[in-house]
């Protein structure tokens, strides 16, 4: 399913690109006028939220749903033991990848995946209810609560896959842009990153509409083209916001006291370390949460609807709308709670279980094979 994703928005993603290239390369030469498209669309967006609480509620939902997923994620580091770490740190100083480091490599790919599932899915909720409070006021129907969610829900399976796929990418990007030993990132990486989150901007309230991939791949690049300008101007003035705001965090994590006296394990100290970051992360995606991306999100369905026609579409879903909770519990709602418990379990009973036992074992039994 991911890699269908990736092929049906490919088009658009390379028209991205190239006209990215076509600009300078670097999305940081574009001229401050193209970057006010986003703010231009903010005027708008806060009369909406006031018209529309019910938007706020969707990202404090969003923001509780990413913070509890950072916390819940910081756990591995926490049963990774001492000697694995000392054994990684061999690796990185050798370019030894083996044992202990391919090891750590593959269990936090393992588990971060597992959180991205489980959180993408309120993500994806909330942002297509957000979509829905949009297309509901421009379709002259009555906005609630949980008629946004119904409508959300309606086609949340491919909303869900989509939001996984771009998760994945963003917490990619966002770990790539950190200061490392061996490894700095490219004008190229940057380039390819932000060619996807353009060409993909209007993806989300495509799929809201009962789009499928391919589909919201044609409207994207059908938007793209007729309104490069505006595109473009939306996501970089989303991300320019990101950045201040991304770059505040993690200058405040060095002004954070990070020792404990008595401690003296490493893993502790490198847990404590991702842990203690949690109060600036927590309130910076507060702020992105709660005020930026519904202001981003709000201004992108409203470019979208200038383009394409969604009152059939609302007018339909409305007519055949169940019960929000009756959607809720679909196929996909009980594999969402399915991985939720599992989550949850993991981190109550890691070490009732012999997770962190084995997890300590693990790294030697794969030095000595």
């Amino acid at each position: 399913m991911f890699s269908e994703i990736r092929s049906a928005l490919s088009p658009a993603r390379d028209e991205a690109l190239n006209d990215m290239r076509s600009r300078g390369d670097r999305p940081r030469v574009f001229s401050f006028s193209t970057y006010q498209a986003f703010f231009r669309s903010i005027p708008s967006g806060l009369r909406l939220v006031l018209r529309s609480p019910e938007i706020l509620a969707f990202g404090v939902i969003q923001w509780l749903a990413i913070v509890c997923g950072y916390l819940i994620w910081v756990q591995l580091l926490r049963w990774i033991p001492d000697e694995t770490w000392r054994a990684v740190e061999d690796s990185i100083e050798f370019n030894d990848n083996s044992g202990a480091f391919m090891f750590c490599n593959l269990a936090i790919l393992a588990w971060s995946f597992l959180v991205i599932c489980v959180v993408a899915y309120p993500i994806s909720l909330c942002t297509a209810a957000m979509v829905a409070v949009h297309d509901l006021r421009t379709s002259g129907e009555r906005v609630t609560f949980t008629k946004c969610i119904a409508v959300a829900d309606k086609h949340l399976g491919r909303l869900w896959a989509f939001t996984i796929v771009d998760s994945w990418i963003t917490v990619n990007a966002i770990l790539d842009r950190l200061p490392k030993k061996h490894y700095h990132r490219t004008a190229l990486d940057e380039l390819l990153y932000y060619a996807w989150k353009i060409s993909t901007a209007a993806v989300v309230p495509a799929l809201v509409n009962g789009r499928t991939f391919v589909a919201a791949g044609r409207d994207s690049l059908v938007l793209l083209r007729k309104q490069t300008g505006r595109v473009i101007g939306l996501r970089l003035g989303y991300s320019a916001v990101c950045w201040v705001i991304g770059i505040g965090t993690y200058v405040s994590g060095f002004f954070l006291p990070l020792r404990v006296p008595g401690i003296s394990s490493d893993a502790l100290k490198i847990f404590r370390v991702y842990f203690v970051m949690a109060l600036p992360i927590c309130f910076a995606v507060a702020v992105l949460s709660v005020i930026v991306r519904p202001l981003y999100v709000l201004g992108v369905a409203s470019l979208y609807t200038e383009e394409v026609d969604v009152r059939a579409e609302v007018e339909r879903d409305v007519s055949t709308l169940r019960p929000w909770e009756k959607q809720l519990l679909s196929g996909r709602g009980l594999v969402f709670v399915s991985l939720a418990v599992i989550l949850l379990l993991t981190v109550l009973f890691a070490e009732q279980v012999g997770l962190t036992r084995w997890i300590e074992l693990a790294p030697l039994f794969k030095t000595r094979v």
